[in-house]
């Protein structure tokens, strides 16, 4: 068995303690169409409002979708806000303990389309104390977990008094920081600033030198995230990992994700070395999703072990989405033979893409292609086809079915969307493909194929060439 993977499959036997600061994100979304008349300012008109669990209860989403076992220590408010994130956490499992704060932090973020317009905050920045019941649990807790989380956002929850009780326990202490905060961390077994908080802390000219710098003034670790250029990582020896992601859409809560695998790797028994790997590939996962996002432990696993293969078969498919479908993603399916991929197939693919978090694309195999095609198609086998629909970055998962249509799978699978092209509405679409869809409420897509270009026009023009 590979040594990550073993570290890994360790997960689910840890607990995490994490504590700090904990906050209700908030999105609204809708269309702008209009300025206003009053200001040059435009107007959204609301269509959507989510809410996702911010700060340490990302940190905690993130160590329970992993497969670990969380706690939450952290504050909130007796509002509306503090309502939600009880309800959101113990939805997804996770225990937690809040002491009292004058208001639930709230970052509420306006978008239209892919855009963030405002992102307005309502906070409270005192520091702020446990009481004695909070205390008391919180030791117990920290002697029950095998390794200690801080997730400081400076907004008042990480003190000195709160760090030195929990030095005292001689856990491993991961720290995300704050520069503000810099001296509250010493001698932790890892803190992990991004490179904006790294030359905050320090005074350097480059990353190298500042976390060398940084490394010996606090006595600790450091790992230090960098975007889209991976991370660098400062200990006995220095360690620079390239980003494992395949196209960076939202970096929004990805340092929550770093933290959350790199605590329960070294709760596992990884080396810094190993739980740096095993934290980007599980950050590479979350750039490529909108929004704050849950890692599973099927998708790392996946990523790491299956060499980013995304031709899966049915039964592997049926649990990525559903557990992606849990985490609130949106499901895409579309099927076809793409027998010859042209710039037609190209455009169509992106397109659907850009409707959903997650596309599958069916594809026939040569025995159902021949049926429906004739007995000199295909002209490219099934696995050639799949590994070329697998090569495109907007493609998440290929399926190759030995079926004539998609009926079986648009039942097992249940997509939010069902995207078929322009050539079909929903007159002439598949009847009982379309009952299926509308049975579970999803929806039927038509996209656009440039009728310019075809596999069967290429064919014939080879042929006639």
């Amino acid at each position: 068995m590979d040594k990550l993977e073993e570290i890994i499959i360790k997960f689910a036997e840890k607990k995490v303690l994490v504590i700090g600061d904990v906050m209700l994100d908030i999105y609204v979304e809708g269309k702008v169409d209009r300025i206003s008349p009053e200001a040059p300012v435009p107007i959204l008109r609301q269509e959507t409002e989510s809410y996702l669990i911010g700060g340490a209860g990302n940190v905690a989403a993130n160590i329970s979708s992993l497969g670990g076992n969380a706690f939450l220590f952290s504050f909130t408010g007796d509002d509306l806000g503090g309502d939600i994130l009880k309800k959101q956490l113990k939805a997804k499992g996770i225990e937690f303990c809040f002491g009292k704060c004058r208001q639930t932090i709230e970052k509420t973020r306006y978008v239209c389309g892919n855009q963030q317009m405002l992102r307005v905050d309502r906070e409270d920045v005192e520091s702020k104390t446990f009481g004695d019941s909070e205390n008391k649990l919180m030791l117990e807790k920290a002697a029950e977990c095998d390794v200690l989380v801080i997730s400081d956002y400076a907004k008042g929850a990480i003190t000195f008094a709160l760090m030195d009780r929990l030095k005292d326990f001689g856990k491993k202490i991961i720290v995300d920081p704050k520069p503000v905060n810099k001296l509250l961390y010493k001698s932790v077994r890892l803190v992990k600033p991004n490179r904006k908080e790294l030359f905050e802390m320090v005074n350097a000219t480059d990353v190298e030198s500042a976390g060398l710098k940084l490394r010996n003034e606090l006595n600790s670790d450091i790992l230090v995230t960098l975007g889209s250029n991976g991370m660098m990582l400062f200990s006995d020896s220095f360690f620079n990992i390239p980003t494992f992601a395949r196209e960076v859409y939202d970096v929004t809560g990805a340092g929550d994700t770093v933290t959350a695998a790199i605590a329960l790797s070294l709760a596992s028994g990884a080396d810094l070395d190993d739980a740096a790997v095993i934290a980007n590939h599980a950050a590479g996962i979350a750039v490529e999703r909108k929004g704050v996002y849950s890692v599973t432990m099927q998708e790392l696993r996946h990523r790491i072990f299956s060499d980013e293969r995304k031709i899966v078969d049915l039964g592997l498919l049926e649990r990525i989405v559903n557990e992606s479908r849990g985490n609130g993603r949106k499901i895409v399916w579309t099927n076809g033979c793409f027998d010859l991929l042209h710039i037609g197939h190209l455009n169509y693919l992106r397109k659907a893409k850009e409707n959903g978090d997650i596309l599958i694309v069916g594809i026939n195999s040569d025995s159902s292609v021949k049926k429906l095609k004739g007995p000199t198609r295909p002209i490219n086998r099934e696995s050639d086809r799949a590994e070329m629909l697998a090569a495109m970055d907007f493609v998440d998962y290929v399926l190759i079915y030995p079926e004539l249509d998609a009926t079986k799978y648009l039942k097992l699978l249940r997509p939010h969307l069902y995207v078929k092209g322009d050539d079909y509405n929903l007159e002439t679409v598949n009847r009982e493909e379309r009952k299926i869809v509308e049975s579970y409420g999803g929806k039927i897509l038509f996209l656009g194929i440039d009728s310019k270009v075809s596999t069967s026009a290429i064919i014939e023009k080879i042929r006639n060439s």
